[in-house]
């Protein structure tokens, strides 16, 4: 009998030495598993998306010239001198007299993250250079608008056309 308890006591006090000791880090290596395992998919992501961004980054390093252009016909500031030169420019080498031009900016103008500035221009002289003008105009690197267009005969000379024009030029927010 004195083998049997004492088997038994062996016995109860190994499992409650399992359950104390063994079973405890046992859970823990568990967790630790599942942990180990978030924390790698964790980095698989962000590794991933740290690859996407070097790509862009290599894309838009290439195409940096294409970014250039864009820059130069949708600015990323109203630029009015630039504005009002590039235009007084066109329509002076196109044989246009510039009279005047007024800016403002339309406040209600709201679509995908740019603003949009409205020009009003004065013009006079023959409608053939009318055309060239808009002509070149859509063939400037700013991006122009033209809205409306008014003419009406010039009182001062005879065959010139007095012209009032709304254009509208793009900036980014």
């Amino acid at each position: 009998m004195q083998k049997n308890t004492l088997a038994s006591i062996i016995f109860a006090l190994a499992i409650f030495l399992f359950f104390i000791l063994v079973l405890p880090q046992y859970d823990a290596i568990k967790a630790a598993k599942e942990a180990m395992a978030f924390r790698r998919g964790v980095l698989t992501e962000r590794t991933a998306a740290f690859n996407k961004v070097k790509e862009l980054d290599a894309q838009a390093k290439s195409r940096q010239s294409d970014i250039n252009k864009i820059h130069s016909f949708l600015p990323e500031r109203k630029q009015i001198d630039e504005v009002v030169m590039s235009i007084k420019e066109i329509a002076e080498t196109n044989g246009m007299q510039f009279l005047g031009m007024t800016t403002s900016e339309v406040p209600s103008f709201e679509a995908g993250g740019y603003s949009k500035l409205l020009i009003g221009l004065d013009l006079a002289g023959q409608y053939p250079a009318f055309v060239n003008f808009l002509k070149s105009l859509e063939q400037s690197l700013r991006l122009y608008d033209v809205s409306e267009v008014n003419a009406a005969a010039s009182t001062t000379v005879l065959g010139s056309v007095n012209f009032s024009i709304k254009v509208g030029a793009y900036y980014l927010k």
